[in-house]
């Protein structure tokens, strides 16, 4: 080479070192253009072509300077690199496999090979690469990071841990180390060493994109989404163009309620290239979360259409199906997860809701079985089974408390945090602080047997403190939040956040309103935040938890007795509950029969999810016996020709004549009152009795027979018909049941002498007196803290 020709080139190097692309561009080009022959010429186009990201361009001079150069291994290396960046997998492969024979113990080379083998998905061959890299002399925290990376990939986390701890002893201020540390602590949900290794990071580099993502990742993994979407926002606000970033922000504001921020959060990450197919799943949960079906399946039905594989947005497309109550779409939803993987829990566990809600419940549960067998500790496998074994009849008390009970075993014992509450006032009669944890603190049933009662608390007896977690209010939140001595929001605060929070507060007894519903923080109740805690409303049966003390039942001798509930029953002194007025729909006078010249109609307005065989098996009995009686049910799906197909075949094996079965889907709340004038008798279901559908029927002017079984939900009926003056209506026996009703079918005299003045009754009964319940209610919060200040002291 001449002086000439290396003094440009000198020049044009340090152009290109210095990022002046346009001038180095030009002194390569000049001398490529003086001197063909020249591969550094050429080499250096393709760098300037790179680092103004026109890769294309840079792999064809890059490709140049190597026919010039065969033996260069740097020229091999950046040409394999830039095909890597044009997703060309394999060229890029070829090219690096090259540069790795003509310079076997070059770092830079094994890693930039490593890299290719991960986008083409091959993390063990990765692996090895990385491995080599560490062996050799002077290795860098970065190499350790990037082996440890791959281990954790490939699910050996403890490989991956000794990969990460050397990196950050080569390197204690190297921010990498202390971030790959952190999330690695985050998988292996050890929460304590991620904390220790983001606060490394944040002192190193506080305003860093990454150490805001993981002080995020870290948050949402202890479930504190609001703060999680704090350090998003803020990951976000510094890296504009990070799609991951963006989405990690869109799901976090789905989660915390905020629908407008997270359709612009995932706006903008659709734009720097996450796929559309995400954008439309995250659409359809959160629109799902907030129960506009319709959109929510709009949304998913495009998120699969554009990519069949997309499993999660199958199964929660499952979930909006089933709540529709399309039979057709939900098995085939169910048939397309379960044929890519067999084993998915979630189609499992989505399947067993549908079978439930068509009261097939001994199929719910073997599926649910089968998903336990796959991963024995998830939440869900047995919250749905008890929920599909209080509504089975093969299912026996002590099945149901057995299940809850290994529920508790596997799950929630670990929770328990075991604070004895030394320091709390153990005076038996002083103020008590009483917590109400709820998602339900709205237009919901559970909220119509709360404010009835919280208006009238004392507060000189008990100070009211209510954590609401749900995202959305409305007028019965706002009448609720009025009652409350303290009212907190906790949507979005994780669990130990919020168990820190109850504890904070020195609530003195806590009462679990939800139980297994959904919006329930059972994770929290678990971790037993305040000293006496107590289950009602939400999961009508017991929740097997060790760290409840208390079950609220109504007066009932079967239910005061142990053996069915893990937890103490509490009797009320009246009745379950105490609800405000229901509707002002009119009752309109006489028998329905006479009044419209129908048939005699019996009904049952609950979900048909509570009809178990056995109830199948009686109320078929009656219309056998009652040729000429219709039977008014209600199920998701009441509409689908499908579904009520199958709904019949059930009663017709027993020899209904299926012209006597009327099935109705969900109506409007106005119009479901009103449909009670077409009943002349109610009909309970078992063991699962109605709660607030016999309160409802009662208000109408509609009695009903019950059956009492042997455990909370199959006990409902008997209790809000004796507080009614309907003791005749509970019968003693399955064929009690079945004579009652019919006996009553063909006395009508009677059926109205039972029917007569019914609402009046209820007005001056328990179930509808608010003050009386609060007295209820501040007796049994003051005997609970006598009996723990008794043990404690």
């Amino acid at each position: 080479m001449s002086v000439k020709q290396k003094h440009l080139l000198g020049k044009a190097q340090k152009a290109l070192a210095a990022k002046e692309y346009s001038h180095a561009g030009a002194l390569f080009e000049e001398l490529a253009t003086l001197s063909p022959e020249v591969h550094q010429a050429w080499f250096g186009l393709g760098e300037v072509a790179s680092g103004i990201g026109q890769q294309d361009t840079a792999t064809t001079f890059f490709h140049h300077a190597a026919q010039l150069q065969p033996e260069n291994a740097r020229y091999r290396l950046r040409l394999g690199e830039a095909f890597g960046k044009l997703g060309q997998i394999e060229s890029s492969l070829q090219q690096l496999l090259v540069a790795r024979r003509l310079a076997p113990k070059d770092a830079g080379i094994l890693c930039s090979l490593s890299g290719a083998y991960v986008k083409a998905g091959n993390w063990q061959h990765a692996r090895g690469l990385l491995e080599e890299v560490v062996r050799l002399p002077c290795p860098l925290a970065a190499h350790y990071c990037l082996l440890g990376m791959a281990c954790q990939q490939l699910g050996e986390l403890d490989e991956a841990l000794k990969a990460f701890n050397k990196a950050t002893k080569l390197a204690p201020r190297y921010p990498d180390a202390w971030l790959s540390l952190g999330h690695l602590y985050i998988d292996k949900r050890e929460t304590a060493k991620a904390v220790a290794c983001l606060e490394k990071l944040q002192a190193l580099a506080p305003k860093a994109t990454t150490t805001f993502d993981l002080a995020g990742e870290l948050a949402w993994a202890r479930g504190n989404t609001r703060e999680a979407a704090s350090f998003y926002r803020q990951a976000a606000n510094s890296a504009h163009d990070d799609c991951n970033v963006h989405a990690k922000l869109a799901v976090t504001l789905i989660m915390c309620g905020e629908a407008l921020a997270a359709i612009d959060a995932m706006e903008r990450a659709h734009a720097l290239g996450i796929p559309e197919d995400w954008i439309f799943e995250k659409l359809g949960t959160m629109f799902a979360t907030k129960y506009w079906t319709s959109m929510a399946r709009e949304n998913l039905e495009m998120a699969v259409e554009r990519n069949p594989d997309n499993l999660s947005a199958w199964n929660t497309l499952l979930i909006v199906y089933a709540k529709s109550g399309e039979s057709e779409k939900i098995r085939k939803a169910a048939d397309i997860i379960l044929e890519k993987d067999p084993d998915n829990i979630y189609a499992l566990m989505n399947l067993s809701t549908w079978h439930t809600d068509q009261g097939r419940h001994d199929e719910a549960l073997e599926l649910l079985a089968r998903a336990r067998t796959t991963d024995p500790s998830n939440r869900g496998t047995y919250s749905k089974a008890l929920w599909a074994m209080v509504s089975a009849s093969s299912a026996s008390a002590a099945d149901i408390l057995r299940l809850a009970q290994t529920f508790d075993e596997r799950v929630f014992r670990a929770l328990f945090r075991g604070n004895d509450f030394a320091a709390r006032n153990r005076d038996p009669e002083r103020r008590l602080r009483i917590g109400w944890l709820s998602s339900d603190m709205r237009n919901h049933p559970v909220a119509a047997f709360v404010w009835p009662f919280l208006e009238h608390i004392d507060p000189e007896k008990l100070e009211t403190f209510i954590y609401y977690n749900f995202s959305e209010e409305d007028e019965v939140t706002r009448r609720i939040k009025a009652c409350a001595r303290q009212w907190r929001a906790v949507v979005g605060i994780g669990d130990d956040a919020l168990a820190d929070l109850i504890e904070g507060d020195e609530i003195d007894i806590l009462i679990d309103l939800n139980g297994f519903t959904d919006g329930g923080r059972s994770d929290v109740v678990a971790r037993k935040p305040a000293p006496v805690q107590a289950a009602w409303l939400g999961f009508p049966g017991t929740s097997g938890m060790s760290a409840i003390d208390y079950i609220f039942v109504p007066p009932d001798p079967v239910l005061e007795k142990p053996g069915w509930s893990q937890e103490t029953p509490w009797p009320l002194p009246d009745c379950y509950g105490a609800r405000a007025d229901i509707s002002e729909a009119a009752i309109l006078p006489g028998l329905p029969c006479e009044r419209e010249h129908a048939p005699f109609t019996f009904a049952c307005l609950n979900h048909f999810r509570k009809a178990s065989e056995k109830t199948i098996e009686l109320w078929s009995r009656i219309l056998v016996q009652c040729p000429q009686a219709r039977l008014i049910l209600v199920a998701i799906g009441g509409r689908d020709d499908e579904t009520i197909r199958y709904f019949s075949s059930q009663f017709e094996r027993h020899g209904v004549n299926p012209a006597q079965l009327a099935f109705r889907g969900y109506v409007a709340k106005q119009k479901y009152y009103e449909s009670h004038n077409e009943v002349d008798l109610g009909l309970d279901p078992f063991p699962y009795n109605g709660g607030t559908t016999g309160y409802d029927s009662i208000w109408m002017g509609v009695p009903f027979v019950t059956w009492p079984g042997e455990h909370l939900s199959a006990r409902m009926g008997k209790a809000i018909l004796e507080n009614v003056g309907l003791h005749e209506l509970v019968a003693a026996s399955a064929d009690d049941y079945v004579n009652i009703a019919v006996a009553l079918a063909n006395d009508h005299g009677r059926l109205k002498r039972l029917r007569a003045n019914l609402r009046e009754r209820m007005v001056g009964s328990p179930l509808l007196d608010g003050p009386r319940m609060a007295r209820s209610l501040e007796n049994a919060f003051r005997g609970m803290w006598r009996r723990w200040c008794e043990r404690t002291t």
